[in-house]
């Protein structure tokens, strides 16, 4: 069984100092781990035991071995991640910030529901795994204070302006009926030139775990380093444009369940993992464009090159007909009567396969109501649902889609001014790794 939480991060070891390590973080060692002394991080001390704690909490949540190998590979990250919660927790604390009771325990439980265990039942997993329950909320607690404190230093200097949001909005509109993306990311940064060979073999660290079989979203969760990390690296959907050209670059190379490999960002690397991929709908769609329609047709062709008359009284006629329809027998009737061969019944057909004026003629069209005719190269055409199996999804509206994209852009810069804000407190603090 694997389950899901959050966390950060990465960085090299010497092997000798792997090795030391290897001695003392063995699953089955304890005496020694409660004695040694990890790194000081100021005047705080991470004990070779929270070290090993928090080797097997990752263990359990990505899926690898609980082995001296997969323990091995996963210190330098691991180590690197409590040195950095330990900064965050230090920062909070200086500025009064704490976490609530309240909404630990409700991240508890709403990780014991993603995992079906009842009530408690995230204690007793991890006990009878040898991982006390403090370890965890320690993590919760971390990522509760930071997001805070970030969003207090910087919340009211991040503005999106409404001409961001139509840019990325025209963008998306280009991409009406082209493929739309989910996919999944892991993010590191380059902190500066000299670490990017080491960045570098962070990421490709982590591709080879992903692609040995651990799951994807518990490693983003874990050392990821964007704020999507606590969604386990979900994008949502996503359409050309709308993430940048490195990513798309990516994305379109990958089919669902595929990993692209590391690509270079403009302050990082990342990989995306590709979950799933659809047909873009058009912009203020609602999910309802995913149920499945039951269509009836009326063709009226038109020559080509007839004047603006005959044009005219082909919409008229067509009009009326609709409007004289009753249901889809009476539609279907006039159409046999045309002798239009393009006129009939449609079948089934999933709204997001159709095309998006088809989509918008029945968008909000009642059943058994013909559709405004609609102009096409070759004649007009009227449609009528038959029957309707709605989707049960609420209704995406513009407004709604405008603010999802304000939120994603608000995160995306609050994530870049996190970073800069850690490597602030990381350059005055007392750092010593003793392993």
């Amino acid at each position: 069984m694997k389950l899901k939480i959050t966390g950060q991060i990465m960085k090299r070891f010497s092997m000798s100092v792997l090795a030391l390590v290897l001695i003392f973080l063995s699953p089955d060692s304890r005496a020694q781990d409660t004695l040694g002394i990890a790194a000081v991080v100021n005047d705080k001390v991470i004990s070779v035991y929270d070290l090993g704690m928090r080797l097997s909490l990752v263990t359990i949540f990505t899926g690898l071995p609980n082995n001296s190998e997969t323990r091995n590979r996963l210190v330098p990250q691991v180590l690197q991640t409590l040195i950095e919660e330990q900064l965050k927790r230090q920062e909070a604390s200086r500025r009064r910030i704490t976490a609530s009771d309240k909404a630990v325990k409700a991240t508890l439980r709403n990780l014991e529901k993603d995992n079906k265990l009842g009530k408690g039942g995230l204690k007793d997993y991890l006990a009878k795994r040898g991982v006390e329950q403090k370890t965890i909320i320690d993590q919760i607690k971390t990522d509760q204070v930071w997001r805070r404190l970030v969003n207090v230093r910087y919340g009211s200097k991040v503005i999106i302006t409404d001409e961001e949001i139509d840019e990325v909005m025209a963008e998306m509109k280009k991409n009406e009926d082209q493929p739309e993306y989910q996919v999944a990311e892991i993010f590191l940064p380059v902190e500066n030139q000299e670490k990017e060979s080491e960045t570098v073999a962070q990421i490709n660290q982590l591709l080879q775990q992903a692609r040995a079989g651990s799951h994807f979203q518990a490693l983003a969760r874990n050392f990821s380093k964007n704020p999507s990390s606590k969604n386990g690296g979900d994008l949502g959907w996503n359409r050309l444009g709308q993430l940048g050209a490195d990513y798309d670059n990516a994305m379109v190379r990958l089919k669902p369940g595929q990993i692209s490999p590391p690509f270079r960002t403009a302050d990082g690397y990342a990989i995306l993992y590709l979950i799933k991929q659809r047909t873009a709908k058009a912009l203020g769609s609602t999910e309802a464009d995913s149920a499945i329609v039951n269509l009836q047709q009326l063709f009226l062709p038109i020559p080509k090159g007839s004047s603006p008359s005959v044009v005219n009284d082909a919409m008229e006629g067509a009009k009326k007909f609709g409007e004289k329809a009753k249901n889809c027998t009476d539609l279907d009737k006039v159409g046999k009567e045309t002798g239009s061969a393009l006129s009939g019944n449609l079948g089934d057909i999933k709204t997001s396969a159709l095309a998006a004026q088809q989509r918008s003629m029945i968008r909000g069209l009642p059943p058994l109501k013909a559709s405004r005719p609609l102009r096409t190269a070759d004649g007009v055409i009227v449609l009528m649902v038959c029957r309707r199996d709605e989707a049960n999804s609420p209704e995406l509206t513009v407004e709604d889609l405008r603010e999802s994209i304000a939120s994603r852009l608000r995160n995306e810069r609050l994530s870049i001014l996190a970073r800069q804000y850690l490597r602030e407190i990381r350059r005055t603090a007392f750092v010593e790794v003793r392993l």
